[in-house]
């Protein structure tokens, strides 16, 4: 019963984690696309 219990906690563990990092990703990917267009977007105003 206690070993049930631990495999329980530990896979809880790892769905909480694996969502935070799928998170850490997503905003990792946001912040990027962000930069790149602010970047795009200073350039093609400088053209001009």
């Amino acid at each position: 019963m206690q070993q049930l219990l631990k495999i329980g906690i530990a896979i809880l563990a790892i769905i909480v984690a694996w969502k935070i990092l799928k998170g850490l990703i997503g905003l990792a990917i946001g912040v990027l696309l962000a930069v790149a267009l602010y970047a795009g977007a200073t350039k093609l105003l400088e053209k001009k």
